[in-house]
């Protein structure tokens, strides 16, 4: 699911960081969230780290959503809510008062999932970068 969300990544790179996840090694990730159908399909995920300051947010450090999918063929039913609750728990449990997420500027499906879930948009932001070859 992973490489569907970030298809161009290099796809060893996204095994390896759920490999150290799964095994408790070191990575960036601070929590994993996974939906699973009945007969245990896993169906969506979401991946939040904790991240010093987010643009926006008025607490530091704040937990920030790096990656949230849910299959298509899942996608509708709530499941996508049901994950994004989930990292809303662990964080609260946690003691903090906010979470972070972002979207490209052109995924209108991602930002209104984060509206639906209660997101406010506080910042739109292109970014560049020069080659100093």
């Amino acid at each position: 699911m992973r490489s569907r969300l970030w298809p161009d990544a290099d796809r060893g790179d996204l095994a390896r960081e759920t490999r150290a996840f799964l095994e408790g090694s070191e990575t960036f990730l601070d929590a994993v969230m996974i939906a699973q159908e009945e007969e245990s399909r896993p169906i969506g995920f979401i991946e939040i780290t904790i991240r010093a300051f987010s643009d926006g947010c008025d607490s530091m450090p704040v937990p920030h959503v790096e990656g949230w999918y849910v299959e298509e063929a899942a996608r509708g039913r709530g499941v996508g809510r049901s994950l994004m609750r989930a990292a809303e728990d662990w964080a609260r449990a946690r003691g903090f008062t906010e979470l972070a997420s972002d979207s490209e500027l052109d995924n209108a499906s991602a930002q209104s999932a984060h509206k639906h879930c209660g997101f406010e948009e506080v910042d739109r932001i292109v970014k560049f970068r020069k080659r100093l070859d």
